[in-house]
């Protein structure tokens, strides 16, 4: 009878001690990260992002459903950061959602609109591969905004495993970027330098397109400097950055004194420039190059800039398709282009 009863008190006393301790596990939360890399660990940047956050804020991730095993990872590691962000902020709220399925075919047709594709996955079961579409994106709404987020980072030659392991890494940037687009306004403008035969703009979407996510852009001439340098001046100022990219025309002492005292007066720019311009012999196939110049020497002088009229040959690069041959024993064949260095979008 004292042994059942001592049964009685220990058992009393051990549901009174687990009650006391998630009472105040209620009353004191606390997440504890003990990752070497402190992986689940917000930064403080992402943190003040999400302070910003005053209203719901509705994510969804298109990684659901049956998924090779290297994006079922990527869906884990996914949901593990965004339980961080509604930890830290209770207006997130988080579904994951499978596209492929017919339920979710305004999914897709919302996507291919956004212009936003799948990434093909081989999948290899029993000796057999197929090729399987998935879509590594995230959906963020928020005050009638929306934002497409990328959850996979493709790096050129990397196998499918450092191509996880990367994306992973980069998780919290990709969602707080998203995120700054949705709650930060653009305020900084950016001009594109046009008039001394830059780039044309097709070679120039892409880059321009990033930027418009976060920047006012215009484009910008000094037609009128001849005229009133002072009023070009003044609107040049307008602008907080001036991109001026691959021009082949030199600048007058003009342009050159108006862009100095952009620059003197607080304004920034962005120069790509290439000091050599090449030349193909169609006859021979030799490639010849040249020095270009553009009438910038004493402008960059004055900052400590020097552009050498130097060729870089990168390796691995691009290839260039020439004939051999003549009339109907031509042949056409690849050749390695030195002057076309293969790069990866970053």
């Amino acid at each position: 009878m004292l042994k059942d009863k001592r049964h009685i008190k220990i058992f009393v006393t051990t549901l009174v001690v687990f009650l006391a301790i998630n009472w105040l596990g209620q009353m004191v939360y606390h997440r504890f990260d003990l990752t070497q890399d402190k992986r689940y660990t917000l930064s403080d940047a992402a943190k003040g992002l999400l302070d910003t956050v005053d209203a719901p804020l509705e994510i969804e991730v298109l990684l659901d459903g049956d998924l090779p095993a290297e994006f079922k990872r990527l869906q884990v590691e996914t949901g593990q950061l965004l339980e961080e962000f509604r930890s830290h902020n209770p207006n997130v709220n988080i579904s994951f959602i499978d596209p492929r399925d017919e339920e979710n075919a305004g999914v897709l047709q919302q996507l291919s609109q956004m212009g936003l594709k799948g990434a093909q996955v081989e999948i290899r079961e029993n000796g057999k591969s197929s090729v399987e579409t998935i879509f590594p994106w995230a959906l963020a709404y928020y005050n009638s905004k929306v934002v497409p987020i990328g959850l996979l980072k493709n790096t050129l030659g990397a196998t499918p495993e450092e191509r996880v392991n990367n994306s992973i890494q980069n998780l919290e940037y990709a969602f707080a970027d998203g995120l700054g687009k949705l709650t930060q306004p653009k305020k900084r403008k950016v001009a594109v330098l046009k008039g001394n035969a830059e780039m044309e703009d097709r070679y120039l979407a892409d880059f321009i397109t990033t930027l418009r996510d976060y920047y006012y852009i215009g484009q910008f001439t000094m037609d009128s400097i001849v005229e009133s340098p002072q009023r070009t001046l003044a609107s040049l100022n307008v602008y907080d950055l001036v991109i001026v990219a691959q021009p082949e025309q030199a600048f007058t002492e003009a342009e050159t004194y108006v862009l100095d005292q952009y620059t003197m007066q607080g304004g920034a720019s962005l120069w790509m420039v290439d000091a050599t311009t090449q030349r193909l012999d169609t006859v021979s196939g030799n490639a010849f190059a040249f020095g270009r110049d553009l009438g910038l020497n004493d402008l960059f002088f004055k900052y400590g800039v020097r552009v050498n009229m130097n060729l870089v040959q990168a390796m691995p690069s691009g290839f260039i398709v020439l004939a051999t041959g003549r009339e109907r024993e031509s042949q056409y064949q690849q050749y390695p282009w030195l002057y076309s260095p293969l790069s990866s979008k970053l």
